[in-house]
């Protein structure tokens, strides 16, 4: 039985600043709102998984390894602010791989779904690029824009209709938390 509800956010732009294939931990910059937005879905009773497209793997920039250590510095982080993330899914794929787990495609939301029960259709994505809300519609789940990272951007181009457009992480929880009451 599907009922647990989960929250997917992408990790640059929306989770950390993104400055263009964040590969290093020393280029890692938490973006404030972040800790606290995901205590607050912890609190209430969301799992939390970062999906998150790291094609800088394939391209050379940097290695699987060093996307784990910015991982464990991201838990770190979090954890200062009591919570923990349940899981994150990495496609280390190119582009032009037309690899299945690539987001706009939605099989780690598919994955999450069948390994920890959750209802897709009780379920959020937050995310800053076209493909992060594409993603999320493709997995049947609300999609929220923030305008931090490349939002601004896919917001101006139109080619998405995302269920919210929120300033940041923060302000997309209040209204996922607002919808919930």
């Amino acid at each position: 039985m599907t009922n647990q509800r989960a929250v997917f956010l992408d990790r640059d732009g929306v989770l950390i600043e993104d400055t263009n294939y964040v590969g290093h931990v020393d280029e890692v910059k938490l973006i404030a709102s972040a800790p606290q937005a995901l205590r607050r879905l912890h609190d209430a009773g969301f799992l939390l998984f970062v999906v998150t497209n790291q094609s800088g793997v394939a391209r050379g920039y940097f290695t699987r390894e060093q996307v784990d250590e910015i991982h464990a510095l991201l838990n770190g982080y979090f954890a200062k602010a009591g919570v923990a993330l349940d899981r994150y899914y990495i496609c280390p794929h190119h582009p032009e791989d037309n690899c299945d787990c690539r987001k706009p495609k939605p099989k780690f939301l598919f994955d999450a779904a069948r390994e920890y029960s959750i209802d897709l259709a009780r379920s959020y994505m937050i995310g800053d690029r076209v493909t992060d809300v594409r993603c999320g519609q493709n997995a049947g789940t609300r999609s929220v824009l923030v305008l931090t990272g490349g939002g601004r951007e896919a917001q101006a181009k139109g080619e998405i209709t995302p269920d919210y457009v929120a300033a940041d992480v923060g302000a997309a929880v209040d209204w996922i938390l607002a919808r919930e009451k």
